[in-house]
């Protein structure tokens, strides 16, 4: 699976498009724990029962997701080496 990405109110796809949509809202808060953040997922909506088609569905959001993590990574001061490897990181977690 491919994924073209676009980020906006209005994004413009070259790639034809349904009506279907899917989506999940990501939000942060502060804490009064130094370095420590807090955040999760507050909502989503799947466009499919298929199980087969939801794991097509998360493959399309984490693509975007991340890609929208790089860019204000970048934009904010920080590297794209140093965006992959706080993503890796948490990926490594996820194999211990």
């Amino acid at each position: 699976m491919a994924t073209e990405v676009k980020h906006g109110p209005n994004p413009v796809f070259q790639t034809p498009l349904t009506g279907a949509t899917f989506m999940c809202e990501v939000v942060g808060r502060y804490t009064k724990v130094p370095d420590r953040g807090a955040g999760g997922v507050t909502a989503y909506r799947f466009n499919s029962d298929n199980p087969g088609k939801r794991r097509a569905e998360l493959l399309v959001l984490r693509t975007a997701f991340l890609e929208w993590f790089r860019e204000m990574y970048e934009a904010s001061g920080g590297s794209r080496i140093e965006a992959a490897g706080l993503v890796r990181y948490i990926a490594d977690g996820w194999l211990r």
